[in-house]
């Protein structure tokens, strides 16, 4: 795991540690995640929140230092997976509440 997903994962789930944190996600959610350099995608069971969607993906903004949000929903019969919603230069402390808010999940125990 890079550092940018570890950090991003700590401030997700509000954890000191990345591997706490990427477990508090993992048992609140259901969701598998799927680490790359600078982006992190949760891939959900099943179909969650508003929009229905079965991905998300939260991406760090070197340019910005800001977040970047996408959610999709992915076609069983076709496999397409397109965007459903986004967000862009979400800041760090408002990450947690603009995930909860899109997917309908809680991401912490508090």
């Amino acid at each position: 795991m890079t550092p940018t997903a570890a950090t991003l994962l700590c401030q997700l789930a509000r954890q000191n540690d990345a591997m706490q944190a990427a477990g508090m996600v993992n048992l609140l959610t259901g969701a598998t995640i799927v680490t790359d350099e600078n982006a992190i995608r949760l891939v959900f069971k099943k179909q969650t929140g508003k929009a229905k969607l079965t991905h998300l993906e939260i991406a760090y903004n070197e340019g910005t230092d800001l977040y970047d949000l996408k959610a999709h929903r992915m076609n069983k019969r076709t496999f397409e997976c397109p965007e459903v919603w986004a967000l862009g230069g979400v800041y760090a402390e408002d990450l947690k509440a603009a995930v909860e808010e899109v997917t309908g999940l809680y991401f912490t125990m508090r």
